[in-house]
């Protein structure tokens, strides 16, 4: 697989997927841990065009300049893992193909998700294994500085997953003056804000014991916040201030699974579709990605259905800057699904077209310049 070329003119959709290796050896054999895919503007089916070796990331992120993209590791038991670190990479506007730049280590500690603030200037990470929210400088270059603040959760929750603080999870606001977060080990969703290169408590509330929040998401107009508990397979949908930051009452808390699923839940992805009527919700335990639309006046969500069609492991998935494609990461299936999304009813239908690549773990997108 080689790297493909491109014009300046390029005005094209990339695609970037982490091959993840885990601690047991499976995963990645070949030791790439990053896959880059052009998307086919008429099909949206994935090209290949660049395999970045090294160890498997657990999540990454494109920064909002779209020059940069940022992985953070979180391997802890094996001999290839970069625990506790996070790379920047630089991404060629005419190829999409990455040129890493540098390196940070977090120390003794394991990263699950990251979050680049809207101006660029900061990457935002949730330390699972360390119960702490780190926040490293960017430079003008896209350069990671060492860290520049940190606030440490403590805590735990009634499950086993739940011993400690776990944050899991770092998401701006749509206003992208907030930091909403989520803490599977204690059962909170937290609000802060970047001040002086640390983090400022703004808000928080606390969810059901053993729901165990794991990613969140918020409605286009930045007024209500849906939460996935990835140990109760629930969506929580609760209501939110964009202009002072502040958590509001519960609006709703909805299954993320089909009501005839009787097996353990495992909430994974949640994501509010572009257009602002519709969001997905991925679990491991049913094999689902499931699709609500959403009542603007309300924030509330019903039912559309469930897509399950070569759907096997789905971490993550991620839906194309046109709104057009949803891509489910099929990790137990060695491979990215891809369905079509029907802009009038936001049902998912399969293409049956996939892209081969080990163990997909989450799929991050550049949108044309």
């Amino acid at each position: 697989m080689g790297t493909g070329g491109s014009t300046a003119a390029d005005r094209s959709t990339y695609a970037y997927v982490i091959s993840y290796a885990n601690a047991s050896g499976g995963g990645s054999p070949d030791g790439t841990g990053l896959y880059v895919f052009k998307l086919d503007p008429e099909t949206g089916a994935l090209e290949p065009v660049q395999q970045v070796a090294g160890s498997s990331p657990v999540w990454i992120e494109v920064a909002p300049s779209r020059r940069f993209l940022y992985a953070c590791y979180s391997l802890q038991g094996s001999d290839t893992a970069r625990v506790g670190q996070v790379d920047a990479f630089a991404i060629d506007p005419r190829t999409g193909t990455l040129t890493f730049l540098n390196r940070v280590s977090l120390g003794d500690s394991g990263a699950a998700q990251l979050a680049v603030s809207p101006d660029g200037r900061h990457v935002v990470v949730a330390n699972y294994y360390y119960g702490e929210y780190v926040v490293l400088p960017v430079g003008k270059d896209g350069r990671l500085g060492s860290v520049s603040g940190a606030v440490k959760n403590t805590g735990s929750g009634p499950k086993p997953r739940q011993d400690s603080a776990h944050p899991h999870a770092v998401v701006f606001d749509p206003r992208g003056r907030f930091l909403a977060t989520a803490d599977l080990g204690i059962d909170k969703v937290q609000i802060f804000r970047l001040a002086d290169g640390g983090l400022e408590r703004v808000s928080e509330t606390s969810l059901p014991p053993g729901t165990g929040p794991r990613h969140v998401t918020f409605a286009r107009d930045g007024q209500t916040l849906y939460v996935l508990g990835e140990l109760d397979g629930t969506i929580t949908a609760f209501a939110y201030d964009p202009v002072t930051g502040a958590v509001g009452q519960t609006l709703q808390t909805i299954a993320s699974e089909p009501a005839d699923y009787s097996g353990p839940p495992s909430g994974a992805e949640i994501t509010v579709h572009q257009s602002g009527d519709f969001l997905y919700a991925s679990n491991r335990g049913s094999q689902t990605v499931a699709g609500y639309r959403i009542d603007r006046s309300t924030g509330k969500l019903t039912v559309i259905g469930y897509a399950t069609q070569g759907v096997s492991g789905p971490t993550n998935f991620a839906i194309d800057p046109s709104g057009r494609w949803l891509y489910v990461n099929s990790g137990t299936a060695n491979n990215v699904v891809q369905f079509s999304i029907d802009p009038a009813t936001g049902e998912l239908k399969p293409t049956g077209r996939t892209a081969s690549v080990p163990a997909p773990l989450v799929m991050a997108v550049r949108r044309p310049d």
